[in-house]
C-alpha cells in the first residue's frame, strides 16, 4: 500500500514537469523578435512594429482569456510617453500598477516623474 501511494505521489509530481511553458497562463505573441528588432535596429520602424505588437499581445490575451504578460502595459505606457500622450500613458500605467500590484512602487513613481514632467 505504501509503494502504491508513492507511485501515485511521484505520477502527480512528475506530471507537473511535463506542463509544457506555453501553457503559462500568458499570450507573448512575437514579443521576442520584436524587442530583438528595437534593440537590434533602434529606430522608428522597429519601434512602431513593437508598439503594434504590444497591443497584439493585449488584444490576444483578453480573446484567449489569458493574463497581459507583465511590462506590457508599462511598455506601451513608455510608448504613449514618447508621443507626449500623458493620458493614454497615465492609462497604461496604471493598468500595469492593477494588473501586477507587485509593481505598483515603480508605476506610482513613473506616475509621479510624468506629473513633474522629469521624463
Amino acid at each position: 500500500m505504501r509503494q502504491f501511494i508513492l507511485g501515485v505521489i511521484a505520477i502527480i509530481v512528475l506530471s507537473g514537469c511535463v506542463t509544457p511553458l506555453s501553457q503559462s497562463n500568458l499570450y507573448w505573441g512575437n514579443y521576442s523578435q520584436t524587442l530583438y528588432q528595437v534593440k537590434k535596429n533602434p529606430g522608428e520602424a522597429s519601434n512602431s512594429e513593437h508598439e503594434k505588437e504590444l497591443l497584439s499581445i493585449v488584444e490576444q490575451s483578453k480573446k484567449r482569456n489569458l493574463n497581459v504578460p507583465p511590462g506590457v502595459y508599462a511598455e506601451l505606457g513608455i510608448f504613449a510617453m514618447d508621443r507626449a500622450d500623458s493620458t493614454a500613458a497615465n492609462d497604461f500605467f496604471r493598468m500595469e500598477q492593477t494588473v501586477y500590484p507587485e509593481g505598483s512602487v515603480l508605476m506610482k513613481r513613473i506616475l509621479e516623474a510624468e506629473a513633474d514632467n522629469k521624463f
